[in-house]
């Protein structure tokens, strides 16, 4: 469960999740599906003596029976598949209306249980669910594809466009980013998931009650757990509460030494994403781009990245942000400083106004401190615990180069348009080879030794300017200071091709294709060193959560 769920009587879907449904099957009252998300009891203090008794009664019982994390019967548990999740683009998480809990199914285990917070846009988190379980067949598959245009360009069965006196491709850039963008969206992965909305009954009170009560029995026998990370997270109660479960479940998790909790930043899909569509239309450009002088068609190439790269300036800007202000909600967690819906509104349902009778807080507080001794050790367990799992994942630079590698994928689709219409043109053939070589050599390291360099910017200048035109500026620095790696990587590409490529001496440009490649290798080495040491030196009060 996550710390809201939908509710047929909830005037909004970020509702939080009625909490009388951690009360168990046979004291939940009959009026249970008019009571909304995290609804509980008022404290006993406020309440007659009969009804304080009746309270810690209850209280007790609920407590006990979620602390065993065994499920109340075997029906309960369900899971659903990861690609129904998704389907409709992830409408389960924005959208008020539909009964998703028949698409779900009875189980024994889950692959993963996802710990999210409604308090969030959903498109953000949408986007990145989609990237972290479709994108790595999005771009094997949009890759295949574009490699397989490249074989049947060869063969004449494809017609083209006359660009440099010859006929060149462009079905590599349509078939690979219309198969990646279809794999992206439509992926039909069968791993068994658990999302509160559709795995727990929202129309029916005892249900529901029952559902939420097991949660911990869920979190056990889940292998994985996802944590989707963003400033609201640690103020949520009952979002602690999965990753207190989960951390009890599977001590293994809080030696450091296991992967099975998974802690993703929100905005790391869209920064994803965004650097997708910018490398690919870079690509595209390259490629229907009329010019046929070299000069004339690198400057207007720059020129377009320099658009785009604004747009990408400001999401990492934005990414960094994002890093560093969960970092202190983590750094100063506390469990006691939760939001508790019942407590907000002093433990009286505002529909009914009748007191709420178990308090969400003090079930929290009472199964933490039997799993780990106290709240104290709790909290020095999420931030010591959550710390590490960002660090072992994000790396130094809190965007790890294999991230950086998935998401230029793109930009290799629109290339393979060169190397396809270069083999299939005779006078032309002589280049296909170096520019395959050239193109991976860009791939692994000519485009990521000026994305190093400007993540470095970026960080540094990630906070907001003060007014519009002031962030304009910071967003435009960090290209100004990215701009120059990216010149001598194009400069060091043109340098050989005009001193190594002709065609009155085929065979050269393969050797000096790859000078370029070890040139880019050794740039991008020295980059990755410096950033490393730099992210050391001077964000090591950052690094402990997220680098």
């Amino acid at each position: 469960m996550s710390d809201e769920m939908s509710s047929r009587s909830s005037t909004s879907p970020n509702e939080d999740l009625p909490m009388e449904g951690h009360t168990a099957h046979h004291v939940v009252s009959d009026d249970f599906e008019d009571i909304d998300l995290e609804e509980c009891v008022p404290d006993e203090a406020e309440l007659p003596d009969v009804d304080s008794d009746l309270a810690k009664t209850r209280l007790a019982r609920l407590v006990a029976m979620i602390e065993r994390m065994e499920p109340t019967r075997p029906e309960i548990m369900r899971a659903v598949p990861l690609h129904r999740v998704l389907a409709c683009v992830g409408k389960v998480f924005w959208t008020a209306e539909g009964d998703f809990f028949q698409l779900s199914k009875e189980t024994t285990s889950y692959d993963e249980f996802l710990s999210h917070s409604w308090q969030v846009e959903s498109w953000k988190k949408v986007l990145l669910l989609m990237i972290l379980k479709n994108g790595f067949p999005a771009s094997v598959i949009g890759t295949s594809g574009a490699l397989l245009m490249v074989v049947l360009w060869q063969f004449g069965f494809l017609p083209g466009f006359v660009k440099l006196e010859f006929q060149f491709s462009f079905w590599c850039s349509v078939v690979g980013m219309t198969l990646g963008l279809s794999t992206l969206i439509f992926w039909r992965s069968h791993r068994l998931v658990f999302v509160d909305r559709m795995c727990i009954n929202q129309f029916d009170g005892r249900m529901k009650a029952e559902g939420i009560m097991n949660i911990g029995a869920m979190l056990k026998a889940s292998k994985s757990l996802l944590v989707v990370w963003d400033e609201s997270y640690a103020d949520r109660l009952w979002c602690i509460f999965e990753l207190a479960a989960f951390l009890k479940a599977h001590p293994e998790v809080s030696s450091g030494k296991s992967r099975i909790l998974q802690v993703k930043p929100l905005m790391l899909g869209f920064t994803v994403c965004n650097l997708c569509v910018c490398v690919f239309l870079a690509g595209t450009f390259g490629v229907l781009n009329p010019a046929e002088d070299l000069m004339v068609i690198w400057s207007l190439l720059l020129l377009f990245m320099l658009f785009e790269g604004l747009s990408l300036s400001h999401t990492v800007r934005g990414y960094y942000r994002s890093l560093e202000a969960s970092n202190r909600k983590l750094q100063q967690f506390e469990l006691r400083h939760s939001f508790c819906w019942c407590c907000s509104v002093n433990h009286l349902n505002p529909a009914s106004g009748q007191p709420i009778q178990v308090c969400d807080r003090e079930i929290v507080r009472q199964c933490v401190t039997s799993w780990f001794g106290s709240e104290q050790e709790f909290d020095h367990s999420v931030r010591s615990v959550v710390a590490h799992a960002l660090k072992q994942q994000l790396g130094c630079d809190a965007f790890p180069y294999t991230w950086m590698l998935g998401s230029t994928t793109p930009l290799l689709w629109p290339l393979f348009d060169f190397v396809a219409s270069y083999q299939g043109a005779e006078k032309m053939r002589y280049l296909a080879p170096s520019w395959a070589i050239r193109i991976l050599a860009y791939w692994l390291w000519g485009i990521p030794f000026p994305a190093t360099v400007g993540l470095f910017a970026a960080r540094c200048l990630r906070e907001k300017g003060q007014s519009r035109f002031r962030d304009f500026l910071k967003t435009l620095l960090v290209i100004i200071i990215a701009a120059p790696c990216g010149l001598v990587v194009i400069g060091w590409q043109i340098y050989i091709e005009l001193n190594f490529f002709d065609e009155l001496q085929s065979g050269h440009e393969t050797w000096a294709s790859l000078l370029f490649v070890g040139g880019c290798a050794v740039m991008f080495w020295a980059a990755r060193k410096a950033y490393h040491l730099s992210n050391q030196r001077f964000f090591k009060s950052l690094t402990l959560a997220t680098s």
